[in-house]
């Protein structure tokens, strides 16, 4: 596969406006395609906004305290040939998940509710640079994140093993698949007491090209 075909299935999975379409070759291979990309120099590189939206599932000791909830944020990815198959990103991402019934009613609970806020970086590693998929493909995410946490209890009472408020880093790992400029990614996030397992779906929008 030559530089020039690779960044073309780069620039596809992330959105560019610069691919224009050609003609087929011949009948025998009516289904091919022909594609080129016009860039402002050799190396073309981009940055691309991919707000995602999805569901954090807690797991271990999380879930005894906490039920599911929504997830949302947005990326800012950096997409270059130089780092192909490589597409690093930041993030930042926010959920609130509500108190379980069962633990609620053992404390006499009003109210129990978990908001996460975490930012940080990551990478996609791109498995179409060996599948020789043009417009869908499975990568890897991998990520590394600041979460801060902070619980919200009514009536304001002092609860045994968990903190009102607290800071730590959190790996996260996990795969995704493509197409075109929607993903699907699952993730696991290992975050000790605030462990989940993530579904998200997100869009890739170009912001600017170089």
């Amino acid at each position: 596969m030559t530089k020039r075909n690779c960044f073309l299935i780069l620039i596809f999975l992330f959105a560019s406006v610069n691919i224009v379409s050609a003609q087929g070759e011949d009948e025998k291979r009516d289904t091919t395609t022909v594609f080129s990309y016009q860039s402002v120099s050799g190396k073309p590189s981009g940055l691309f906004a991919a707000p995602f939206l999805g569901v954090d599932f807690p797991m271990k000791g999380f879930a005894d305290n906490s039920r599911n909830a929504i997830t949302y944020g947005v990326r800012l990815e950096f997409a270059s040939f130089h780092i192909y198959p490589l597409v690093l990103f930041g993030e930042y991402q926010f959920s609130k998940h509500p108190g379980q019934d069962v633990f609620k009613s053992q404390y006499y609970l009003n109210t129990l509710e978990t908001r996460i806020s975490a930012f940080g970086g990551g990478f996609y590693f791109l498995a179409n640079k060996y599948l020789r998929m043009n417009f869908t493909s499975p990568f890897i995410v991998g990520e590394v994140k600041f979460y801060n946490m902070e619980r919200i209890v009514s009536p304001d009472i002092e609860l045994p093993d968990l903190k009102k408020s607290e800071s730590k880093v959190v790996l996260s790992g996990g795969l995704g698949f493509t197409l075109y400029i929607f993903d699907i990614i699952t993730s696991y996030n290992f975050a000790g007491d605030y462990s989940s397992l993530s579904i998200k779906t997100q869009f890739h929008f170009p912001l600017l090209k170089f």
